[in-house]
């Protein structure tokens, strides 16, 4: 009796032992502990920082450009700096995607769609969304018409509210509809009014969403036990109930798309799945479950980083008078005022571009990548890196780099300009990816940003409201931070 518990105690001992032990060569970074890993001090340091970004910042300037972690079951590699971030999106041996609960129950428990998903079924559905994207506009005349159509929209909106002489309003969500309508209209032939009441309670559900989990995963990814033992605590239960509600407001348009589908008349790339799926010379990478996979992907993900992106940009315009009279003189200059601006006149507005690019810095450079997966056995900036090992990038660490920016923290678009008042975009600039999982939707990104501030601008004037403190500029931590709630005062420029 005795002796096979002291047999239990020791197996558990040596069990314990080894679930603290590294691979051999695999990159610094804490101690593991059996279970937890390294939660315990990633949690500590996002405690004292209030954001995972930093909490993973401070690792780096412990350890080094690559540290070394594991939380939970999931080993991870976590790059900060421009050699170690460019070398992991460039090396094809990182082009995989994480496995897990986390990344499959989002889609009915299977591998789907395009953020996570690599290899044979990646490659075939991002090639054929890419060309359908560029036949219903990405990159062409249409796509211009699109955003030029929500830049109208949206100064209309501010006009109504402003009429009086002036107004305030609520400047986080601003752009949240008017970007998902340019991706959308591609997609499903859909424009959403900003009040449309089944859209804002999805919006609310993802903001909920993106707020309660990370980048790398949540609790019951990490430890998945707890979806059956802690489903409340861990958000495995939250993470299903707002899934379910995005797939039948999806599910919707899709069946609307069938009941009024013909084949010989292709209105968006929904259709032109539909119709694919009824080929003969399909692969088994098409599916319906995979087109709604690709929506959930574009609806979720293909907006969340531009409409921060500008609430990013246009909350440090609020806090940069000089910034905003520099880019509406340029904007009379160019455009005048008796029409809206016009991709077309992008080439002629480099402080506008600017503004954009320094936009996107802003909020990326709080941000990771989506994580990838080692395929095989491989090394990064010299350290071992075993298979299946998830790889991610801060950010933080390219965009917001003291050495290379100098002044990383302040909004200057003139970093974006030459001697000559030219755009010049360093190679350090890497928001968008490099390599094969490059952002896709990067042109349609950057054309709203510039799009949608260049409109505002020409037309009002935004302030901090009268009586109100200057809003804060470090956001709030979630799958991606976002800017705090904050308010403009808004007037008609005279």
């Amino acid at each position: 009796m005795w002796f096979e518990i002291f047999l239990v105690f020791v197996i558990i001992c040596i069990l314990a032992y080894l679930d603290t032990k590294k691979p051999r060569n695999f990159p610094p970074g804490p101690d593991w502990i059996p279970i937890l890993g390294s939660a315990l001090a990633i949690q500590k340091l996002r405690n004292q920082t209030g954001y995972l970004y930093q909490a993973c910042a401070e690792l780096s300037k412990q350890y080094g450009p690559v540290v070394g972690l594991r939380v939970g079951k999931d080993r991870q590699v976590v790059c900060f700096g421009y050699p170690a971030i460019k070398e992991m999106l460039s090396k094809e041996e990182f082009d995989g995607r994480p496995r897990g609960p986390f990344y499959e129950t989002r889609t009915w428990g299977k591998r789907q769609g395009l953020l996570v998903t690599d290899e044979q079924l990646w490659v075939e559905q991002r090639r054929f969304v890419l060309r359908q994207l560029r036949e219903f506009g990405f990159g062409k005349r249409t796509m211009a018409q699109l955003v030029e159509e929500e830049a109208y929209q949206l100064v209309q909106l501010f006009k109504q509210e402003v009429q009086d002489g002036g107004a305030i309003i609520p400047m986080r969500d601003a752009f949240s509809v008017p970007v998902l309508n340019t991706l959308w209209s591609m997609l499903a032939g859909i424009r959403y009014s900003p009040e449309d009441k089944e859209l804002k309670k999805i919006q609310s559900l993802l903001t909920e969403l993106f707020a309660n989990i990370d980048m790398v995963g949540a609790l019951f990814s990490q430890f998945p036990i707890l979806r059956y033992v802690a489903p409340e605590m861990s958000g495995y239960k939250s993470f299903v109930s707002i899934h379910q509600k995005v797939w039948k407001f999806l599910r919707n348009e899709l069946d609307n798309h069938k009941e009024t589908f013909n084949p010989d008349e292709m209105r968006d790339i929904m259709d032109v799945y539909l119709k694919t799926l009824k080929s003969e010379d399909k692969t088994d990478t098409f599916s319906e479950s995979q087109l709604l996979a690709i929506c959930m992907d574009m609806f979720m993900a293909g907006s969340e980083t531009t409409s921060k992106s500008l609430g990013f940009g246009f909350l440090y315009l609020l806090l940069h008078p000089d910034v905003q009279k520099k880019a509406q003189a340029e904007i009379d200059r160019v455009v005048g005022r008796d029409r809206l601006p016009s991709l077309n006149d992008r080439p002629h507005m480099p402080y506008l571009e600017a503004i954009t690019y320094e936009s996107v810095r802003v909020f990326m450079g709080r941000t990771f990548s989506i994580p990838h997966r080692a395929l095989r056995d491989t090394t990064l900036q010299g350290y071992f890196i075993p298979k299946d090992t998830m790889i991610i990038a801060n950010f933080n660490g390219v965009l917001m780099d003291k050495e290379f920016w100098h002044d990383p923290e302040v909004f200057r678009p003139e970093r974006f300009l030459n001697d000559k008042g030219a755009i010049q975009v360093p190679d350090q600039y890497l928001p968008f990816g490099a390599g094969k999982h490059q952002c896709m939707g990067q042109t349609l990104a950057r054309s709203n940003i510039f799009l949608l501030t260049a409109s505002l601008l020409q037309n009002f004037d935004l302030s901090v409201p009268p009586g109100e403190a200057p809003p804060s500029t470090l956001g709030v931590d979630g799958v991606t931070p976002s800017p705090g709630e904050y308010n403009a005062w808004v007037t008609l420029r005279a």
